[in-house]
């Protein structure tokens, strides 16, 4: 039988499982298929055949592990308390050992490795994006001129940023009083860095304003749960340990009291993570557990520091705020990026129906899966037209990316923001920041 160490170690979890099924209940991709293999107990199934010898490693046992984005309802919903997207991501680990990543995911993820290389790469990307990206009549965003290999030529795109997130601070970023009571790092993630530097900047000047000198480290790279999330560890690997590397600096230059982060996966890769990807190394694990323990979300780090506190100025909205899954079911942030808008004047909040089911992105799942994402964002899209909100809120730049795609092809005319970037507006309408 197969070496299968890697599936084996989560053997324990498997047996957990009663089969009872309640997984298809709330697992949006098996409302969208009604098959199976969709759930979390088809992919049990699966795991155990491949531990038994009934199911060989392959390509197309990979492909079905596949399909799934990631988003933890299942787990939510089982009444054993089965940690299954723990066996899929084991399973596709142990998959990846034995065939290897499809080319496309390996040439993609090696290039996300090489930091300076992508970074660079994105820049002279987004200077030169109007020659393989159109803007679009109907709206914001672009879309392909010419078909690339794993892009639906259909997918509206936002446009990437020229001037990145990371570039537009100094790495110590003072408080604006001169007198920063807390010290914080900001991991920003590569979607917030690369194309959303407007929600960056709103969140460091609301810091900022709330006396918390914001440390941004320049040499930070992608959390890499792209890449381990897909199976390919290795990568995953370096990448954490580059990025404790960093932020351990960090820490130990600026005596840090939080690492922050505007995008649940992120927070999730420092919190959860990085221990489980490192835990047989004793140097990085203690990195990673010292770090975990200072990991939060923005948005509970904002009323923390006393965000609410401060004067605030009218902002006339109709608002509803989608869940990102990450941040409401691995971290339990569901109530302080409410708690923000609610507490704008101006603001009417709406609740949206289904506020936590799943965007439909899951990162590189709507890349590889198009049509079977664009259904189920077609449903949060209507959601979101249905409260009659003039602004849709997130507090993840993947979900945000993937809603205004739903929005866009639904022909929905809604902005999307972060739930700081209200607070910033909020704080300039009341002079507590100037300009």
């Amino acid at each position: 039988m197969a070496d299968l160490k890697t599936l084996e170690q989560a053997r324990e979890l498997i047996n957990q499982c009663m089969k009872c099924g309640n997984c298809q209940a709330v697992c949006p991709l098996y409302a969208e298929t009604m098959h199976e293999g969709a759930v979390a107990r088809g992919k049990i199934r699966l795991a155990v055949d491949v531990l038994e010898g009934k199911l060989q490693p392959s390509h197309a046992v990979l492909d079905k592990f596949a399909l799934c984005l990631t988003c933890k309802a299942c787990e939510a919903n089982c009444p054993c308390g089965v940690h299954c997207v723990d066996i899929i991501l084991q399973a596709r680990a142990q998959l990846a050992e034995k065939v290897g990543l499809p080319f496309i995911k390996q040439t993609i993820f090696r290039g996300l490795k090489l930091r300076r290389l992508f970074n660079l790469g994105l820049k002279v990307g987004a200077n030169f994006q109007a020659v393989a990206l159109k803007s679009r009549r109907e709206g914001k965003g672009r879309t392909m001129r010419f078909p690339v290999m794993g892009m639906d030529m259909r997918r509206v795109i936002p446009d990437l940023a020229t001037t990145h997130s990371r570039d537009m601070f100094d790495e110590y970023n003072p408080a604006h009083s001169g007198k920063g009571k807390v010290r914080a790092a900001f991991f920003t993630g590569c979607v917030n860095n690369l194309i959303y530097n407007d929600t960056c900047k709103a969140i460091v000047e609301v810091l900022r304003a709330n006396d918390v000198d914001v440390i941004v480290p320049k040499e930070q790279h992608c959390c890499g749960a792209p890449v381990f999330i897909n199976g390919d560890r290795n990568i995953g690997r370096d990448m954490a340990r580059h990025n404790l590397e960093v932020f351990t600096a960090a820490d130990e230059k600026y005596n840090l009291d939080y690492v922050f982060m505007a995008c649940g996966t992120c927070v999730c890769s420092f919190a959860e993570h990085y221990t489980h990807l490192l835990h047989d190394e004793p140097k990085y694990l203690a990195m990673a557990e010292k770090l975990a323990k200072k990991t939060t979300d923005v948005n509970p780090l904002v009323i923390k520091v006393g965000g609410l506190q401060k004067p605030l100025g009218k902002v006339e909205h109709v608002v509803t705020y989608h869940d990102s899954c990450h941040l409401a079911r691995s971290m339990k942030v569901t109530a302080e990026p409410r708690e923000i808008m609610k507490a704008i004047p101006g603001i009417r909040f709406v609740e949206m129906k289904d506020a936590a089911r799943c965007c439909g992105g899951a990162g590189s799942f709507s890349l590889t899966h198009y049509d079977l994402s664009k259904q189920i964002t077609t449903k949060k899209a209507e959601n979101i037209r249905s409260t009659g909100a003039t602004l849709a809120t997130t507090g993840c730049p993947g979900c945000r990316m993937t809603i205004e795609d739903g929005l866009a092809q639904s022909n929905v005319k809604i902005d999307t923001v972060h739930p700081v970037a209200l607070l910033y507006e909020s704080y300039k309408n009341s002079g507590v920041i100037k300009g």
